[in-house]
């Protein structure tokens, strides 16, 4: 193993501010020290500079080997993890100690920006939208944030609704709420949106995707395992359902390691 890949591990478990000192020492080509002053000072510096260079530093990364390697076997919405931003930057020439500490400083602002934005994500066809809306208006009322796709119509103007919607669907919620009716099995955006939410399944949580049948849908075994609870929208009324969200949401939340991003997770375990 390789002196910068010794250090991994040690920044991947320390603190932001220690994480900065260290970070700020190596820059600087000083020892860390022990004098409380002397580390806040190194983690100023480490800070100020991180910020205005983080940006350009990631995208020069992108042209190494050591990266190209890792995105042609990367699962979708995974984020490059420590030891890959640390090889990379060793490749273009850094020390051991600036290779780990930075690349460590890297993998979390990059989870940072792709952490989750949503409690719940719905996919659904027009034909249950107006029950789909009650739900969500019901959701909203219960202080969950959740996504609709028809309130993005302005944001995503001129943009792939197919892209966007799956870093929604993949990264970007706590759970997937799929409303699966016949006309949804036959929707390609619908399947597109279940299938990256399945993806994203495999990684998390066993919940992730919370299935919702809309009459009498013969949903295929290889898009959804016959094992797997469903609800059914005859059951519930749109308040009912929104009640029961609420109450996965917060299970999922207070269960700690579901709730990181999916590339943070992945990079996290070190898969």
């Amino acid at each position: 193993m390789t002196a910068w890949a010794d250090l991994v591990p040690q920044y991947e478990n320390s603190s932001d501010d220690a994480l900065y000192a260290a970070l700020g020492a190596a820059l600087l080509g000083e020892a860390l020290g022990v004098s409380p002053m002397d580390r806040a000072r190194l983690g100023r510096f480490a800070k100020n500079w991180f910020t205005n260079k983080a940006d350009e530093m990631l995208q020069r990364l992108k042209a190494t080997d050591t990266y190209r390697i890792w995105t042609e076997t990367a699962g979708p919405g995974q984020l490059a993890e420590t030891g890959v931003l640390a090889g990379a930057l060793h490749e273009q020439g850094s020390d051991d100690r600036v290779a780990a500490a930075l690349g460590e400083a890297l993998a979390r602002d990059t989870a940072a920006k792709h952490t989750r934005s949503y409690d719940v994500a719905v996919s659904f066809t027009d034909e249950v939208r107006e029950y789909v809306r009650s739900v969500v208006e019901a959701a909203r009322a219960l202080g969950l944030v959740v996504f609709f796709k028809p309130d993005m119509t302005v944001e995503w103007w001129g943009r792939n609704f197919l892209v966007e919607g799956r870093k929604v669907y993949g990264q970007r919620s706590w759970h997937f709420v799929p409303f699966l009716s016949p006309a949804y099995l036959a929707a390609p955006h619908a399947l597109d949106a279940f299938a990256t939410a399945i993806t994203a399944a495999a990684q998390r949580s066993d919940d992730y995707v919370l299935p919702v049948l809309v009459d009498q849908p013969e949903v295929p075994t290889e898009l959804l395992n016959p094992a797997i609870g469903f609800l059914r929208t005859e059951d519930h009324t749109p308040a009912e359902l929104a009640t029961h969200l609420l109450a996965k949401v917060r299970r999922t939340k207070a269960a700690g390691t579901a709730a990181r991003d999916f590339g943070a997770a992945v990079r996290t375990s070190g898969s």
